[in-house]
């Protein structure tokens, strides 16, 4: 990578900490030994300097930002899954935990009065008792 051309592309990324280890290893070993390419470096570094304290950055057009926008938009979009998924996650407070646990406890003590009224067991009827000491169908009479 002793090129200077490979070099002045890289300059921006190793003024920004982007490039890898070994890209920045090999673009600090080129300024050491190029003063061209060390000169480009130094004024590219002192405009991005200058502009930062000056606050002159330069702005992305209104179409690159609703178009970044947009971009972000659908790619961060809550779906139903992730809306489900964070929903579960999230903490519950200690009185919502109570309050459910409240509501089932009641639904425990109410549950069996519910279950009777709802599917009332049948009603015995007392034992039909037959008099079968007589001989006579009289005495078969039901009383």
């Amino acid at each position: 990578m002793d090129d200077c051309s490979l070099i002045q592309t890289d300059l921006l990324g190793y003024h920004f900490a982007t490039v890898g280890d070994d890209e920045r290893a090999a673009v600090e070993a080129h300024l050491l030994g190029c003063t061209a390419c060390l000169r480009t470096y130094l004024a590219l570094k002192a405009r991005i300097d200058r502009d930062e304290r000056d606050g002159q950055r330069e702005q992305p057009s209104e179409a690159a930002r609703l178009r970044l926008r947009g971009a972000v938009e659908v790619r961060f979009r809550p779906t139903p899954a992730r809306r489900l998924s964070r929903w579960l996650r999230r903490p519950v407070p200690l009185y919502q935990g109570l309050a459910a646990a409240a509501v089932v406890a009641v639904a425990a003590a109410f549950a069996p009065a519910l279950a009777r009224a709802l599917h009332p067991e049948p009603v015995a009827h007392a034992a039909e008792r037959v008099d079968t000491a007589r001989p006579e169908t009289k005495s078969l009479t039901i009383y």
